[in-house]
């Protein structure tokens, strides 16, 4: 799974950081709070009772997201902080110093530890580092810890980088953050049973091409 050949060039592992700030995108799925500045929230805003209860809403395929008092409004492509500071700014027309808190609760990443199942990891803060996420799914027992490839981008042209962490040089010379999207894959270490596998159809092959040579010259005698 995800094999490149020895010549692959691997983009280098010290570009994995990921210091920008996300940035919003359609099909994105927002929870909005519209907070006053005490912290409480506007409850005529979202038409519900409670305190700190967000709403959840989506950027549609165009880019808009509709959004109380403001119907659609075009959000992708800003940061969290500058679509913060947008709403902010668009609130401001009916509330006094509103607060606006986003956070995008679609931002996930795929972990393949190499042996059993994959596992989607919900990447809840900016900076989750790639142990993060690898403890999340399942940690990287029974797999090559100097084989940890991050895949990142358009998967029809991405960007492969090339993780060792069995050793601290190793970690300490790596910028470990984790992208929305990201494929992690850490490659399974050959077990018996794997060997077998490989070796056993072979020694079939070979047997059963013993076998009838043996019989075609015992038929010649």
């Amino acid at each position: 799974m995800f094999k490149t050949d020895k010549f692959y060039q691997f983009t280098p592992s010290d570009t994995t950081i990921t210091s920008k700030e996300y940035v919003l995108k359609a099909n994105d799925v927002l929870e909005i709070q519209i907070l006053s500045n005490n912290g409480y929230q506007l409850v005529d805003v979202l038409g519900q009772g409670g305190f700190y209860n967000p709403v959840t809403y989506i950027i549609h395929n165009e880019g808009f997201a509709i959004l109380p008092l403001l119907d659609s409004i075009y959000m992708a492509g800003y940061s969290i902080t500058g679509c913060e500071n947008l709403l902010n700014d668009r609130y401001s027309f009916y509330f006094v110093n509103p607060y606006i808190k986003i956070k995008v609760i679609n931002r996930r990443c795929i972990v393949f530890t190499g042996r059993g199942n994959g596992k989607i990891v919900e990447l809840n803060n900016e900076s989750m580092s790639l142990i993060e996420v690898l403890a999340l799914g399942g940690g990287i027992n029974g797999s090559k810890a100097f084989r940890v490839k991050i895949i990142r981008g358009d998967t029809r042209n991405p960007q492969v980088f090339l993780i060792d962490l069995s050793t601290i040089e190793g970690l300490k010379k790596a910028n470990l953050q984790i992208a929305s999207n990201d494929i992690i894959y850490v490659e399974p270490s050959l077990t018996l049973n794997d060997i077998n596998t490989q070796i056993v159809p072979i020694l079939s092959l070979i047997t059963t091409s013993v076998l009838i040579y043996s019989t075609i010259l015992s038929l010649k005698k």
